[in-house]
């Protein structure tokens, strides 16, 4: 009898790389990653286009879900302003980020919801979550607030000035940049994990002080569950199906997509109820840009495990159906060891991921499925 495993951590590592196989460990201000980092936590929709501008309205949702208040009720609202119905996908979003004071309204009771978002409204929306508030400028309230905006590096990779609209890009970065911003509170001291406006959303810096794109996930992360011939997803998540977003082999897909492959292929799923994601794996894997292989799942019968030279009762890999996966984690090499479950003719269902080993890049066990 098989038994279900997580690699500890790895299961964060997992989640984010079915978005995007190309995840590792890498420096995350690369701009892939921090797109992969505001997508994943559901800040921003993963099929937004770079290009596309951003309405004030699209901007407060943005606003929110970065923020504590990411879980406020959409039903049953009430409308601040004139032009946004109380009925209206986004008023909920627009109401916390006025009430807040990250937005404000215009003359006549209207919020302008359809208009873009420039780059002055966005500074002080940004400014104000991190804990500053008008009392902190003199003089003119943009140059100054523009000015502190810049001097806590909000603008980093975002080349617009205070008058310009802001593009799905431009919001990436900066949404990104407060995340990796020291509050207020902390203005002064070096960043760290506990310094950081991301610290209330789970995010932790790493040694080279950008965010860690795992930390966050893994509380929430559940999984692995082998979805079977038949089976529906709903068998499986926790949540709303018409609310999730789904992935397959790291590419964005359906509902229909990933039930129709699990009735011909073995198809592996992990969901983060927070953000309301399923990652699906089959046993085809995904690839990245260079068709490099990254991620996947496996299935067949356990024909071989070896043990490093200087430790024989520690696993170091495993053979299935003739191909070769490395194991790195504590929690691997326990249920390959004598001590677990599993043994030499066993069936197996695993998941693997691309990693580096020893220099060479090679498969990895992330997990067993039962």
């Amino acid at each position: 009898m098989r038994k279900r495993l997580l690699a500890g951590t790895m299961a964060a590592m997992t989640a984010v790389s079915a978005l995007a196989p190309t995840i590792t460990a890498e420096a995350s201000s690369t701009y892939e990653m921090r797109r992969k980092i505001i997508t994943t936590a559901g800040i921003m929709d993963a099929a937004a286009s770079d290009s596309a501008g951003v309405t004030r309205a699209q901007f407060a949702k943005m606003l929110v879900k970065a923020s504590a208040y990411k879980d406020v009720s959409t039903e049953n609202n009430v409308t601040l302003y004139a032009d946004v119905a109380a009925n209206s996908e986004n008023a909920a979003y627009i109401r916390v980020a006025a009430e807040q004071g990250w937005m404000t309204g215009f003359l006549g009771g209207k919020f302008k919801p359809d208009d873009p978002v420039n780059m002055a409204q966005a500074a002080k929306a940004v400014l104000t979550l991190l804990g500053y508030t008008d009392s902190d400028f003199t003089g003119s309230l943009v140059s100054n607030r523009m000015a502190k905006f810049d001097a806590l590096g909000l603008n980093e990779n975002i080349s617009k000035a205070s008058t310009d609209t802001l593009a799905n890009s431009d919001c990436v970065n900066l949404i990104y940049n407060l995340l990796d911003t020291n509050t207020k509170d902390h203005e002064n001291e070096a960043k760290t994990s506990s310094t950081i406006y991301g610290k209330a959303l789970g995010y932790e810096v790493n040694s080279d002080g950008d965010l860690n794109p795992f930390a966050s996930l893994e509380d929430d992360l559940r999984g692995p569950y082998l979805l079977k011939k038949g089976s529906k997803l709903g068998s499986i998540i926790d949540f709303s199906k018409n609310k999730a977003s789904y992935y397959l082999n790291g590419q964005a897909s359906t509902k229909s997509q990933i039930e129709n492959t699990a009735d011909e292929d073995t198809v592996i799923i992990y969901y983060n109820s927070t953000t309301k994601m399923v990652y699906a794996y089959s046993t085809e894997g995904g690839t990245d840009s260079d068709g490099n292989e990254t991620i996947g799942a496996a299935e067949g019968k356990l024909e071989s495990i070896y043990y490093g030279s200087s430790d024989v009762m520690t696993p170091t890999s495993i053979v299935i159906d003739g191909t070769e996966y490395k194991i790195t984690t504590s929690d691997m090499q326990y249920a390959f060891s004598v001590y677990g479950n599993v043994e030499v003719k066993d069936d197996v269902t695993i998941v693997w991921a691309t990693r580096t080993v020893n220099g060479e890049e090679a498969k990895v066990v992330i997990a067993i499925v039962d």
